[in-house]
């Protein structure tokens, strides 16, 4: 195995070989002691809008560039007009029990047009391009290197890369510095030898037939258009220019910038040629030109720690004696959700904003049953909520487009989002109803609003987001139907799980327990925001009213929590998705003795495997239980190191092969789905959080619980923590020794009405 370190963390759960131990707060560091052999062994740079990824090369340094608008596709019209016609005989056959034909009626008429996903309109996010550097000139036929060392600083969120060579017989050294300036958006990176003169060449590389590049001996550039997915119209110019800005014997300073037309698309305007986003890269690099190295480099590590800094975390673990590689993970998180969102126009999708190919995996979009809400997780207890503008103005793009779906579907006001959801304001039903007519999506994505909300406590913002709340809410007690005496959402599915119906596979049906949860937990955050707002009495109570008519949870007689109304036979006992534990977290509906002891057996029945994100989600299942232990053991599976190898490009130009399963970790520390997805990351980074601090729960009489250390396990004796978000504004501070509290600081600076629980 070749050689890498990841500081803070634990040898045996990821595979390092040269494991170093630390436990001071400044030196939360990914390390490896060679160059990158594949993307995923790579360290990920970004700002929100540009992202980096270095290899650290001998001969050649490679970064694989992302610019967060580079989609291709383009807005359409997806709305079927035959559709609205087959939903009442397609509840008719839900109600009479026959779900294979509701399913094929589904399939025939009620899909979108043009193929969803599969449609070159519907886009893709794509990698900008690779950026290489070539130092061939400069070693010649030795290209011998020892003491490498190659590093990613979560706590300045720049990398290095350092090792020494002999230059004609003699020692010398090389090191070379990347980040992505958060102030200056602009790509940099310091190149610097020692008894060695520097001698490079540089040249961009994308492998697309609409692109073109130039240079000259300072500059170089590439430019290009995007596949709209439509004839008649053209797709996303973008526009990279590198720049040497500083160059002398044995060093040398490059700049990248790099922009889209995306907005001036998505705003209905004039984009014809490249002048605009041309001079836009131009400013970038004459702005950050104008500075010296090292105060870009210091305001870019400064603007960057105060979202950093706001956060820390130390564990020890009894078992290893070492500090534990939760703090790093947790963190970790944390760095790339500030990367990707800071100063964003879009919010982090399947891909955050790194991807190394033209057709990512699932199209890098942004699927609303559970994934982009996963991304946001760690946004509000990570201390991140300022990051949340990015997220929504993403929702409130997409509710125009919501509410045709909703009437041109279904007939009804609100407006909806089902599973697939992109750039270009997707939100029809998919291609396949098996997977794709899940239509609680929007609600769920507006829920998270509703999150932002709880813990700032931020009024004008709610007055903001509530009509989003209420058009989310009001398409779903607009499409309840009269089901086995309940109101009920239908036609549906359960994300993305099937049952047998006579002997045959089938997944769509009238009420999974997942929607019924989601349609409580809307309607209730739409009547709390109205009582905030003092607004729309009468409208409160028509939801009151009808959440008292939607169909109670039922367990099983073998005790677990029922997905289905119909105890229906999984095909699939151990599916990825715990949909109907979205009640259990991000939900509050699974709250009582009885049904957490059905989640329990729900979560033991489905297992501790599953894809990357689903062990994330898994661990803070556990966590919502209080089960530190066992939410500790998905940590670890989430962990699992993915043993690669290199191969041809996949259909998505993925690069590597998995043995086994392929979930857990990379080397590089990202969410291996597999191929490798972010809100693996992201969820686990919550769940982490979700075991230190806990504050979902409310008494009747308006009271908030906040509980510290709620879900530690015993491994974790000794730790703390600072800065932390509880619902309400509250921030919490907290040390323990041998398993207990020792010091705790809680500032309520809103005065809410809290109840402090201490340990587990």
């Amino acid at each position: 195995m070749r050689k890498f370190t990841l500081l803070l963390c634990i040898a045996t759960l990821i595979g390092c070989a040269d494991t170093k131990n630390t436990e001071t707060a400044d030196t939360l560091n990914i390390t490896f002691s060679t160059p990158a052999e594949m993307w995923e062994e790579t360290l990920p740079l970004g700002n929100g809008s540009l992202g980096a990824m270095p290899d650290g090369g001998i001969t050649k340094e490679t970064l694989v560039l992302n610019e967060e608008t580079m989609w291709s596709g383009c807005e359409w019209d997806a709305s079927n007009p035959d559709a609205l016609k087959f939903l009442p005989e397609i509840r008719k056959k839900l109600i009479e029990g026959d779900n294979l034909a509701a399913q094929d009626l589904m399939q025939q008429h009620f899909t979108c047009t043009g193929n969803g996903g599969e449609n070159p309109k519907y886009g893709c996010y794509q990698t900008l391009g690779k950026f290489v550097i070539d130092f061939s000139e400069m070693f010649g036929t030795d290209t011998a290197f020892t003491d490498y060392n190659r590093y990613l600083s979560l706590n300045n969120a720049v990398a290095n890369t350092s090792f020494s060579f002999n230059y004609n017989g003699k020692p010398a050294k090389f090191h070379r510095e990347y980040f992505v300036s958060i102030p200056q958006n602009v790509i940099v990176i310091k190149l610097e030898t020692e008894n060695a003169p520097l001698k490079f060449s540089m040249d961009f590389q994308r492998g697309n037939s609409r692109t073109d590049f130039s240079k000259t001996d300072s500059t170089m550039v590439m430019q290009g258009i995007l596949d709209s997915g439509d004839e008649q119209k053209d797709g996303v110019r973008f526009y990279t220019k590198a720049k040497i800005i500083k160059q002398s014997k044995n060093q040398a300073v490059i700049m990248i910038a790099a922009a889209t037309d995306y907005k001036k698309i998505i705003d209905n305007q004039e984009h014809k040629d490249f002048a605009t986003i041309q001079n836009n890269v131009q400013k970038s690099l004459d702005d950050a030109a104008k500075i010296d190295y090292d105060n870009l480099k210091n305001s870019h590590i400064c603007e960057y720690k105060k979202y950093f800094d706001r956060v820390e975390v130390a564990i020890d673990n009894s078992e290893t004696q070492s500090a534990d590689s939760a703090a790093l993970y947790l963190q970790f998180g944390r760095y790339l959700f500030i990367c990707s969102s800071v100063n964003a126009t879009l919010p982090p999708n399947l891909q955050g904003i790194w991807a190394d190919a033209l057709h990512t995996a699932w199209n890098g979009d942004y699927h609303l049953n559970i994934n982009v809400q996963m991304n946001h997780w760690p946004m509000e207890p990570g201390n991140l909520s300022d990051l949340s503008e990015p997220i929504t103005r993403y929702v409130e793009g997409i509710v125009p487009s919501g509410e045709q779906t909703a009437k041109t579907f279904y007939g009804t006001g609100g407006w909806a989002g089902h599973v697939l959801a992109n750039a270009w304001h997707f939100t029809a039903p998919a291609e396949n109803p098996t997977w794709g007519a899940t239509f609680t999506g929007g609600a769920w994505i507006a829920l998270q609003l509703w999150e932002h909300y709880q813990f700032t406590k931020d009024k004008a913002y709610l007055t903001r987001v509530y009509p989003i709340l209420k058009g989310a809410a009001e398409f779903l007690r607009a499409n309840l139907f009269e089901y086995q005496g309940f109101l009920v959402t239908g036609p549906s599915t359960s994300p993305e799980n099937a049952f047998l119906k006579d002997g045959k596979r089938c997944c769509v049906c009238a009420g999974p327990v997942m929607d019924t949860q989601i349609c409580q937990e809307i309607f209730g955050a739409v009547c709390e925001a109205a009582e905030v707002l003092g607004i729309d009495g009468d409208y409160i109570n028509t939801l009151k009213n009808t959440a008292l008519r939607l169909p109670p949870m039922k367990i099983s007689p073998k005790g677990y929590l029922q997905e289905w109304m119909e105890d229906y036979e999984e095909i699939e006992p151990t599916h990825r998705h715990v949909s109907h534990l979205f009640g259990l977290y991000p939900g509050t509906t699974i709250n009582t003795p009885e049904l957490y002891e059905a989640a329990r057996q729900t979560l033991q029945r489905r297992g501790d495997e599953g894809t990357g994100w689903s062990r994330a989600w898994k661990i803070n299942f556990w966590a919502r239980l209080g089960d530190g232990n066992h939410a500790y053991k998905l940590f670890k599976n989430l962990m699992h190191p993915v043993t690669t190898t290199k191969c041809a490009p996949d259909q998505w130009g993925n690069t590597v092969s998995y043995s086994g399963s392929g979930a857990g970790t990379f080397k590089n520390m990202f969410c291996s789905h597999p191929p490798f997805q972010i809100d693996g990351n992201f969820g686990g980074s919550a769940g982490l959080m979700e075991m230190l601090l806990q504050s979902h729960e409310v008494k009747a009489n308006g009271t908030r619980i906040i509980k510290i250390l709620p879900a530690i396990p015993d491994c974790w004796q000794s730790g703390h923590f600072k800065g932390l978000r509880a619902r309400g504004g509250i921030t919490v501070d907290c040390e323990w020794k041998d398993g207990k509290i020792v010091s705790t600081n809680i500032d309520n600076p809103l005065n809410e009405k809290i109840e402090v629980v201490q340990g587990r």
